[in-house]
């Protein structure tokens, strides 16, 4: 190699070198607070195209055994699984077996009639009107109590009327993915867990990720989650059992291969790619913010795609800027940290 095309490489390796410093010196300063002796943190994954930018934790997994995180901790990423929910309607239209037009009285009939407008769009778009089953649950169990699917899809049969016309606007709740995970196991004859683990995480090489849908499941290498309580951390969890609204346990590692599914189409070719790539809209043809298990927002004239979780005290975000090919992730095990704000703020600093 000629000597001017060596020291041109040389200054390019030099000054991404740099950039990378200059990055995890920004990212450090930004979890300075996780450093602290018997502290929960969380662990941040930033990708630029093929590169891994940044991938590093802060903060311990475990407090009783001062078990620190690392790279690989598994985390609950609550709501930030509905994305994988809405892969799996996806993957089973594309079979043909089932289609988004579909009613959800096709699927699951016994629920009640106020339901009967509903679809499956309605549900993959929080355009439904229905109430939210964790509120309803709320009234007679707390997040220690162990519930099933059983009696949330309970909770729901007894519904008498919607929060709002059917289509008619925007309202997040957790009773449509807790839905279309059922409708995906009734269609699919195999749980939800059983059919990410064959359909998506399999392909993908997502090796430490599972559907979490029994609370008494060990899960090595888990993140415990922490709450602040009088005299220091307390330890914050959840026995409720639902899946498709939540329910995935998961790594920054392996949300980056999904991330980047939406690229190489492994899973779900171009068609996925392409139903997965915007927003929605109401039934009066209204944009929302919202698509396929996935939030879109501009971001300095960029579009920003991502869907962030919170359940106990775990927090999670995961963070594309498909025109810049960047991906932001941050899994947290602690309440009082903001995964969102911190990815924003991570990507702004991405040279």
């Amino acid at each position: 190699m000629p000597i001017t095309a060596r020291l041109l490489v040389l200054f390019a390796t030099t000054a991404t070198l740099l950039a990378q410093q200059s990055l995890e010196a920004r990212v450090d300063a930004m979890f300075r607070g996780c450093s602290k002796p018997g502290t929960p943190g969380a662990v941040v994954l930033v990708a630029k195209g093929e590169q891994v930018l940044l991938q590093k934790a802060y903060g311990l997994a475990d407090l009783e055994r001062e078990v620190p995180l690392s790279v690989d901790s598994v985390f609950d990423i609550a709501s930030t699984s509905k994305q994988f929910t809405a892969a799996s309607v996806l993957l089973l239209e594309a079979d043909g077996k089932l289609a988004v037009a579909d009613p959800i009285g096709k699927h699951v009939p016994e629920l009640p009639a106020c339901t009967a407008g509903i679809t499956l769009r309605h549900l993959l778009l929080h355009t439904s009107g229905l109430p939210d089953y964790t509120g309803l649950l709320a009234k007679d169990h707390d997040l220690v109590d162990r519930t099933t699917t059983e009696q949330a899809l309970a909770a729901l049969g007894a519904v008498t009327e919607l929060d709002f016309p059917v289509g008619s606007k925007w309202e997040y709740s957790n009773s449509n993915y807790l839905l279309l995970a059922e409708v995906v196991a009734r269609v699919s004859g195999m749980p939800w867990a059983k059919f990410t683990a064959e359909r998506i995480f399999a392909p993908l090489g997502m090796t430490r990720s599972h559907v979490h849908d029994d609370c008494t499941a060990l899960v090595p290498g888990r993140a415990f989650s922490y709450a602040r309580g009088k005299g220091g951390w307390r330890w914050d969890f959840s026995n409720w059992e639902q899946v498709g609204d939540g329910a995935v346990f998961t790594t920054v590692g392996d949300l980056l291969r999904w991330a980047r599914n939406f690229e190489t189409g492994v899973v779900g070719g171009e068609a996925l790619r392409v139903a997965m790539a915007g927003p929605g809209k109401l039934d009066d043809g209204t944009v929302i913010e919202y698509g396929m298990g996935l939030s879109f927002e501009t971001v300095k004239g960029q579009l920003v795609v991502s869907h962030s979780g919170a359940w106990a005290s775990y927090r999670a975000e995961l963070w594309r800027v498909p025109e810049r090919g960047l991906v932001v992730i941050c899994l947290c095990n602690r309440s009082d940290l903001d995964p969102t704000g911190l990815c924003r703020r991570i990507a702004a600093a991405v040279e």
